[in-house]
């Protein structure tokens, strides 16, 4: 577990989950690739559209669309891929929403959505 990640067992805070629109969470997520998506952000740390496209078997601009949807609905954000030149975005969630269940296993509290994410094998 990163020094960034909520404790184990923890909820992700109040206060940040009361940014989030309930709908729009529920709508992001109802789709199979956004929820994939997602989960492999969670699971396999911050990616851009090409690795996550690689990794999920989907077309790049279909990965950049499902993203923008996400991205929307504030469960996932870009950031500046890690020592390049701040032109390649990369894509991550927060570790705000990251924590483990009493079993161990990660999860993503959304506040009105709680996904245990499976590891993945690619």
């Amino acid at each position: 577990m990163s020094d960034d990640a909520p404790d184990a067992g923890m909820p992700a805070a109040p206060e940040v989950v009361s940014l989030l629109e309930p709908e729009a969470v529920l709508a992001a997520l109802a789709h199979p690739l956004r929820h994939r998506l997602v989960c492999t952000l969670a699971g396999r740390g911050a990616a851009s559209v090409n690795v996550l496209a690689s990794r999920l078997g989907e077309a790049p601009d279909a990965i950049s669309k499902h993203l923008s949807v996400l991205r929307k609905a504030r469960l996932v954000r870009a950031v500046a891929a890690p020592g390049e030149d701040g032109r390649k975005q990369f894509y991550e969630t927060s570790a705000l929403f990251r924590s483990h269940d009493a079993a161990g296993k990660l999860v993503l509290d959304f506040g009105v959505v709680l996904l245990r994410v499976e590891p993945t094998g690619r």
